[in-house]
């Protein structure tokens, strides 16, 4: 049998005395104040990385109710053309967050409400939409009266749906009632 050359072998002595302590012979060997730091700085280390997977693993917020998202406001009454029994009004409707536009529905029975856009439309969050309506009036029935709602918008969200109302200001009332006399005159 053919021994290798010196040198060229591994190294296979060994020292006799020459362990290693411990890892509970090191913690014992270290002074108290540094015991007490590594467990602090350990337990903030691990505590802080807890939190920090609570934080970014919880579930999001659920969105706000629609109705308290959505701010629909009167931009524009226009008056009758001509013979024409319809007129109509301009509203601008904004959100906090994305909603949906379901609809709209008059609040009374002697204004019909043509809408556009048609239902279904999103409302980004942050952007207004203008939405054109007419009213067909019926002279029949009652004049709008102040401080109550001329139109309920329908909105919906992940959270729900609910009817925004729209009231309108006291010169947008004097423009309706304007518009609903010259529409009865005829």
């Amino acid at each position: 049998m053919v021994s290798p050359p010196e040198g060229d072998g591994p190294n296979t002595e060994e020292i006799v005395g020459d362990e290693r302590p411990l890892v509970r012979e090191r913690w014992q060997a270290l002074s108290r104040r540094t015991r007490v730091t590594v467990a602090a700085t350990t337990c903030a280390v691990v505590l802080s990385g807890v939190l920090a997977y609570v934080v970014a693993n919880r579930p999001p917020a659920p969105p706000p109710d629609p109705v308290a998202a959505t701010t629909v406001r009167i931009t524009d009454v226009g008056l009758p053309v001509g013979l024409s029994p319809e007129f109509p009004v301009t509203l601008s409707a904004t959100a906090d967050s994305r909603v949906v536009l379901m609809g709209m529905q008059g609040g009374y029975d002697n204004l019909l409400l043509w809408v556009m856009p048609a239902p279904g439309a999103a409302l980004p969050p942050g952007r207004a939409r203008i939405l054109h309506t007419r009213f067909n009036v019926f002279c029949h029935g009652h004049v709008p009266r102040r401080g109550m709602p001329l139109l309920f918008v329908t909105v919906r969200n992940g959270r729900g749906e609910g009817l925004a109302r729209v009231v309108p200001t006291e010169a947008q009332f004097d423009r309706l009632g304007q518009a609903v006399q010259k529409v009865c005159r005829k």
